[in-house]
């Protein structure tokens, strides 16, 4: 049995579910659509695909859910980067705070051999 001192809490998932509705109404004000992927324990894995005839690029939808922390000093000293991974994936990296941070990907419909 485990005392309550050997219990520890990760608070990252609390805090990226806390944070997850404004991205889900940002993506759909910009005609995409968004849902999570994987554990939350370490970042937030969030898969996006266009979801509407107005759907903004994905370029722009980036944008747009990085201006959703603005006012936070560390996010503005990172930028976003953008990372092709295998089967036409690519990976837009948005810091958040610290080594919070959020991983959204689209897949590009390229097919890797």
């Amino acid at each position: 049995m485990k005392n309550r001192e050997a219990i520890t809490c990760n608070g990252r998932p609390a805090f990226y579910a806390a944070i997850y509705e404004d991205i889900r109404k940002c993506a759909m004000d910009c005609g995409w659509a968004v849902a999570l992927h994987g554990s939350l324990s370490s970042d937030m894995d969030i898969m996006a695909m266009p979801w509407t005839a107005r759907a903004v690029s994905f370029v722009r939808l980036i944008n747009k859910i990085g201006e959703l922390f603005e006012g936070n000093e560390l996010a503005c000293l990172h930028t976003i980067t953008y990372n092709e991974k295998p089967h036409g994936r690519i990976v837009a990296t948005i810091p958040i705070w610290e080594d919070f941070y959020l991983d959204i990907s689209i897949m590009t419909g390229k097919e890797q051999t």
